[in-house]
């Protein structure tokens, strides 16, 4: 992996899978990669195919250069979005309005039109790596909060349970779950759970 040098130190050039629907064998983008140094693990004509090569090189990153964005690339960059999520760098010859909602919502980090200019591109780069950390990292906190309403839900249901079957003070049914998690060594809301799931078996 070739490196740049940032601060005094050795810093790893991300690796780039290259996408150029228009057959372009030496496009100004992928000039502009070779002369920044950048590692281009593929570089292939077939969008559909990209969760395949995506399989077999592992990149860092991948740049797409178009005519203009279609629903095609647009439907295929939703799905990588929510299976194999990377820095994605979208460049256009055309600009399409219309599209741009579809693109932010594709996940896109960078959506550059008639703008390859070899001296930006590490700018553009490092932009887009940015923004897709800052993006993962909003979605896990969000997969936290809604991990934890959930749990929360469950183990109040479960609660409720147990006030109104053995004749429980919340108290008393918070602190019998809490045992029952600690000697079985599960979290609060499996246990939670597992007694819900309980009760529907035997008032089924």
């Amino acid at each position: 992996m070739k490196t740049e040098k940032v601060n005094n130190q050795q810093e790893p050039l991300p690796r780039v899978l290259l996408v150029d629907p228009m057959h372009v064998k030496f496009s100004l983008l992928k000039r502009a990669l070779i002369e920044n140094n950048y590692q281009i693990v593929e570089q292939i004509t077939d969008i559909t195919q990209i969760t395949n090569h995506i399989d077999r090189h592992k990149p860092d990153i991948i740049m797409i250069s178009i005519d203009a964005p279609d629903l095609v690339t647009l439907k295929k960059l939703s799905e990588l979005r929510k299976h194999k999520p990377l820095p994605l760098i979208l460049f256009a010859e055309k600009d399409t309005p219309h599209m741009i909602q579809h693109v932010i919502k594709a996940g896109v980090n960078a959506f550059i039109v008639d703008d390859i200019q070899i001296q930006r591109l590490p700018s553009i780069v490092n932009i887009a790596i940015a923004r897709f950390n800052e993006q993962q990292n909003l979605e896990k906190e969000l997969s936290t909060v809604k991990t934890k309403l959930a749990d929360r839900k469950i183990l109040e249901r479960a609660k409720g349970i147990l006030m109104s079957q053995k004749s429980m003070s919340e108290e008393e049914a918070y602190n019998s779950l809490r045992k029952m998690a600690m000697d079985k060594g599960l979290s609060m809301a499996t246990v939670s759970e597992n007694l819900i799931d309980a009760f529907k078996l035997l008032n089924d």
